[in-house]
C-alpha cells in the first residue's frame, strides 16, 4: 500500500499535497508491523515489542501531523515524538518487570487513540469551515481513536488472561490483526478522499474567483475558437465598452465584429501566429490595437491581448483580454494630425520665405534698376520709347502687385483672419468684374474673352473670395496664351452645384508641373508666360483653399502645347436668382 501511494503521488495524485508524505507513513507503519509480527521470535521480544509498537505509533503521529499541516493547524511534532520515546521507554523496561502484559497494551492503545482522536478532531473544524465536504474520513479516525481508548479502559480495569493478549495465539489476536489492517486501508482510503475533496474544492474555489474576476472586471476576458471563428465565452463587462451582452457577442463572428480595416488586419496576421504556435508549442503574447464596432452603431478602439492554447479536440483557441483605448488612440490620430498639421504649416512657412526671398524680391528688384535706367537719360530718351518702356514698368508692377496681393491674402487665410461670408451672387457679374481687372494684359496681348456664363446662373459664395479665384485663374489663362489668342469662360448645373470653366488655348501644362499644382507641401515650379510674364503658382493654391472651403473642387486638364482646362464647383443660391 505504501508503494501504491509513493508511485501514485508521482502519476494520478501528483497535484494533491502530503500524498508522498502519506506513503512514508504507511512505510513507518508496515515496517512496524514487520518488525513486531515477522521478526517476532527471530530477534528478541523486547526489541521487537518495543520497537514495533513505537514504529506503530510514530506512523500515527505522523500522520496527525500532515492533516494538522494540511489544514494550516500548528503541528505537534514535539509533543508526538516525545510520546513515541515515552511509549519506548516503558515498553523496555516493562518487559523487564514483573507488571502484567495487559497494561503494555493499554499504554500503548491509549497513545494512539489520542493521536487519531486528535486528527479525527481537525477533520471536523476542517468540515465545519467549510474546508472540506465529506466527514467520512473523520469519522474513520474518529471510531478507530475511540475504539483503542476502549481498549485501552478494557485492558486497564479488567481481568484480562494471557491468551486474549495481543501477540498471543489465538481466534482473538486474529481478530486483532484483521481489525488493525482494515483500520489502516481505511485510513489511507479516508485519507485520498479528503485530499481528492480538498483539490475538488480549491479548484471550484479558484474557478469562483476567476468567474468573479471576469465578470467585476473593467477590462473583457473572452475565449475564440478559431477554427470555427466564434466565441466560447465572452465576460459580462463587454457591455461597458459595446453595449452588447455577453450572450448577444458569443452570437457574433470576427466578420460582424470587427471594421472591415481592423479585420483584414486580424486575418493577414493570424495564420501565421497560428502556425508559428503550431510549429514551436509556445504560447507567445501577443498585443493588437484593432476598432470594433457597438450596438449603437459607433466604433470604438480596444487593446487586444491574446495567447493561443490546444483544446483536447485538436482545435486551437485564442484567450484575450481586451481594453477600452478609445480615448487614448483617438488621442494619438488627433496628435497625428496635428503633426500632420504642423508640418504642413512648416511647408508654408518654408514657401512664404521662399517667395518673398526670390519670387518677390527678384521682380521688384529688377523694377527698381530698370526705373533707374529710365532716369539716367530721361533728358535724351525719346518720348516713344519712355512709354514704351514705363508700360513695361507697369505691366511689371501689375504682375508684383497681383502677387503681394495673393501672398498677403493667402498669408491671412493660414492665420484664419479672413472671414466667410456666403450669399447669393452673380457668376456673370463677378467674372465680368475679374475680366476688367486683367484689362491691361488682355489689351497688351490682343486677345478676346469670352464670357458665356448665365446671366441668371447664381451661386451661394462669398463674393471676395470668389473674385479672387477668378482673378488668379483669368490671369494665368491670360498669362499663358499666345498673343491674339482666346479664352472662354462657361457654366453648367449639376445636381446642386455650378461648374465653371476656364479654358485657354496657349502653352498648356506638363505632366511633371500639373502633379505639383494645388500642393503647399510640394515644391512648386512655375514658367514663364508666353511674353515672359513671371507668376508662381500661389494663386492655385489660394484658389483651391477658398473653393473648398465653399464645399467646392477644382482639377484641370491640359496637354502641353494644347491649353489647359480649370474647373471649379460652387454651391448653387439658396434663393430665387437676381438679374446681372
Amino acid at each position: 500500500m505504501s508503494g501504491g501511494l509513493w508511485f501514485a503521488a508521482r502519476g494520478y495524485f501528483q497535484k494533491l499535497p502530503y500524498v508522498k508524505d502519506w506513503a512514508i507513513a504507511t512505510l513507518i507503519q508496515a515496517l512496524g508491523w514487520i518488525v513486531m509480527g515477522v521478526l517476532r521470535g527471530v530477534i528478541p521480544d523486547w526489541i521487537s515489542i518495543s520497537v514495533g509498537n513505537s514504529l506503530i505509533l510514530l506512523s500515527l503521529v505522523y500522520s496527525n501531523n500532515i492533516i494538522l499541516s494540511m489544514f494550516e493547524r500548528k503541528t505537534t511534532w514535539k509533543f508526538g515524538i516525545f510520546s513515541v520515546v515515552f511509549v519506548f521507554v516503558f515498553l523496555v523496561l516493562h518487559h523487564f518487570s514483573d507488571f502484567a502484559p495487559k497494561y503494555r497494551i493499554s499504554l500503548i492503545s491509549f497513545a494512539a487513540g489520542l493521536q487519531l482522536i486528535w486528527s479525527s478532531k481537525t477533520i471536523l473544524a476542517a468540515n465545519q469551515n467549510a474546508k472540506l465536504s465529506s466527514r467520512f474520513a473523520a469519522f474513520v479516525f474518529l471510531a478507530c481513536g475511540v475504539f483503542l481508548f476502549l481498549r485501552s479502559t478494557y485492558y486497564t480495569f479488567a481481568d484480562v488472561s494471557v491468551s486474549q493478549i495481543a501477540f498471543g495465539k489465538g481466534p482473538i489476536q486474529d481478530i486483532t490483526y484483521l481489525f488493525f489492517y482494515v483500520t489502516s486501508v481505511m485510513m489511507t482510503f479516508g485519507f485520498l478522499m479528503m485530499c481528492i475533496d480538498i483539490f475538488i474544492k480549491s479548484q471550484e474555489e479558484s474557478e469562483q474567483k476567476y468567474k468573479l474576476l471576469a465578470e467585476n472586471t473593467t477590462d473583457v476576458i473572452w475565449v475564440l475558437n478559431f477554427d470555427e471563428r466564434k466565441y466560447l465565452y465572452v465576460s459580462p463587462s463587454v457591455i461597458n465598452i459595446t453595449g452588447f451582452t455577453s450572450e448577444e457577442v458569443i452570437t457574433h463572428t470576427l466578420r460582424n465584429s470587427l471594421t472591415p480595416t481592423s479585420l483584414q488586419y486580424v486575418m493577414s496576421v493570424l495564420p501565421k501566429r497560428i502556425q508559428e504556435f503550431k510549429d514551436t508549442g509556445e504560447r507567445k503574447p501577443y498585443s493588437d490595437e484593432i476598432e470594433q464596432y457597438c450596438k449603437n452603431g459607433t466604433t470604438v478602439w480596444i487593446e487586444a491581448n491574446t495567447v493561443f492554447q490546444w483544446n483536447p479536440n485538436g482545435s486551437i483557441s485564442i484567450l484575450g483580454v481586451s481594453r477600452n483605448i478609445d480615448k487614448r488612440k483617438k488621442t494619438e490620430i488627433e496628435k497625428d494630425k496635428f503633426y500632420s498639421e504642423l508640418q504642413l504649416l512648416n511647408h508654408t512657412k518654408d514657401r512664404f520665405f521662399s517667395i518673398i526671398a526670390h519670387d518677390l524680391k527678384g521682380p521688384i528688384g529688377g523694377m527698381n534698376t530698370f526705373a533707374g535706367m529710365i532716369l539716367e537719360d530721361l533728358d535724351t530718351r525719346p518720348l516713344k520709347r519712355t512709354k514704351n518702356d514705363l508700360s513695361i514698368l507697369f505691366q511689371s508692377s501689375g504682375e508684383v502687385f497681383v502677387l503681394l496681393e495673393n501672398l498677403l491674402t493667402w498669408a491671412r487665410s493660414q492665420t484664419g483672419e479672413i472671414s466667410f461670408f456666403p450669399e447669393d451672387i452673380s457668376l456673370y457679374r463677378s467674372i465680368e468684374s475679374s475680366i476688367a481687372s486683367a484689362s491691361f494684359s488682355i489689351q497688351n496681348k490682343s486677345m478676346t474673352v469670352k464670357n458665356s456664363v448665365d446671366p441668371q446662373a447664381v451661386a451661394y459664395a462669398d463674393e471676395k473670395m470668389i473674385e479672387t479665384i477668378l482673378r488668379n485663374l483669368i490671369s494665368n489663362a491670360v498669362k499663358y496664351s499666345h498673343p491674339g489668342g482666346e479664352i472662354r469662360i462657361g457654366s453648367k448645373s449639376i445636381g446642386d452645384d455650378i461648374e465653371i470653366s476656364i479654358i485657354d488655348f496657349g502653352t498648356g501644362i506638363s505632366e511633371e508641373i500639373k502633379d505639383r499644382l494645388f500642393r503647399i507641401d510640394a515644391k512648386q515650379k512655375s514658367m514663364p508666360g508666353t511674353i515672359g510674364e513671371r507668376g508662381t503658382a500661389l494663386g492655385l493654391i489660394l484658389c483651391k483653399e477658398f473653393i473648398e472651403k465653399h464645399g467646392g473642387t477644382i482639377r484641370v486638364e491640359s496637354e502641353l502645347g494644347e491649353g489647359s482646362h480649370f474647373y471649379f464647383t460652387l454651391p448653387k443660391a439658396s434663393s430665387v436668382p437676381i438679374r446681372a
